[in-house]
């Protein structure tokens, strides 16, 4: 993004200290640790948050604490992308993927996730064909 909209300001989290270790060293200085539960920056703070394929990694409870924090940060746009599956198939497939998800649903059960817990961005699925 940095790349397309020069003067961009952009910030990361991520709760693995790993990752933030091995980061590209051209992201590595925007990025931090943080959860997703209790996101560290203000209320209203950004125009734009983006959530790509993180919930997935949350149990229930704390993917309700998770999309209550974007909502809180943001004084613009959001979008999540997340892990879903419409048949047995795709279903099997991300089974067969996922390590460490503790929650995945199809696109209806994510939209009434999303509902329930208030969320108001826009989102997108991946599916494993």
């Amino acid at each position: 993004l940095k790349c397309l909209i020069p003067g961009l300001e952009v910030r990361g989290i991520d709760i693995s200290q790993y990752a933030l270790r091995h980061a590209k060293k051209e992201i590595k200085p925007f990025l931090k640790w943080g959860s997703a539960c209790r996101l560290p920056y203000p209320d209203k703070y950004f125009d734009l948050v983006i959530s790509l394929n993180t919930l997935h990694f949350l149990y229930l409870y704390d993917l309700e604490k998770a999309i209550h924090e974007i909502e809180r940060v943001k004084r613009g746009g959001s979008y999540i992308v997340e892990e879903s599956y419409r048949n047995e198939a795709e279903k099997n497939n991300l089974l067969l993927w996922q390590l460490t998800c503790e929650c995945f649903f199809t696109p209806k059960e994510w939209e009434w996730v999303f509902k329930k817990f208030g969320y108001t961005g826009d989102y997108s699925f991946i599916f494993f064909e």
